[in-house]
């Protein structure tokens, strides 16, 4: 804006010259204005003159009002809407810095939240294997001794069933006997000849 008025203030210093240089060449004119037939340009008319002279007078005080009135208005509301627009630019720098630091800061916590989660899970996971496989060896214990409980109960019932195979042929052997010669024989006599022939069905 201040070039604005040194430019406007240069321009009404060369119309003011303008016209000072008019009216010192006026007889000039004036002559050359009567013999061209321009009245209007004969400044040796008073009426003439005192248009001439009023016109620089009304220019003077325009010029005044112009560059001591209007140019300074206009000068403050440039003025303000430049600090205005600096404002408004700096605000949204501020915002614009802001809302990156905010962006940055939702990253972050987005990135310490996922890392934080996958140690989480992986935790758990660890946890879990380590219950798993605690499980899986009491498990395998309980399978253990059930396998020997159940193998001691298997050669208890062999042991038993021998037993009474034993009994049952002691029996038979004796019945047999006792069939085939029609008469009483000693029991202990069986049996020695039994565990002669079957030694092992006494374990």
């Amino acid at each position: 804006m201040r070039r604005f008025s040194v430019f406007f203030t240069r321009l009404a210093a060369s119309l003011v010259a303008g016209g000072c240089a008019s009216l010192l060449l006026a007889p000039v004119f004036a002559t050359n204005a009567r013999a061209a037939g321009m009245p209007q340009m004969d400044f040796k008319n008073p009426l003439v003159m005192g248009q001439f002279f009023w016109v620089l007078i009304i220019f003077f005080c325009l010029f005044l009002v112009v560059k001591y009135f209007s140019i300074p208005q206009v000068e403050n509301v440039i003025s303000h809407r430049r600090s205005k627009i600096d404002q408004d630019l700096n605000s949204a720098r501020q915002a614009k810095a802001q809302a990156d630091k905010a962006v940055a800061a939702l990253n972050k916590t987005r990135h310490d939240a996922a890392l934080e989660a996958q140690r989480h899970v992986d935790a758990i996971l660890q946890e879990t294997k380590a219950d798993s496989a605690k499980k899986m060896q009491e498990l395998q214990g309980k399978l253990d001794q059930e396998m020997k409980n159940t193998e001691k109960r298997i050669i208890e019932a062999r042991n038993k069933a021998l037993t009474q195979v034993d009994q049952m042929s002691k029996e038979v052997a004796y019945l047999l006997v006792k069939k085939m010669l029609n008469e009483e024989i000693d029991s202990g006599v069986i049996d020695q000849k039994i565990r002669q022939f079957v030694p092992s069905s006494s374990h």
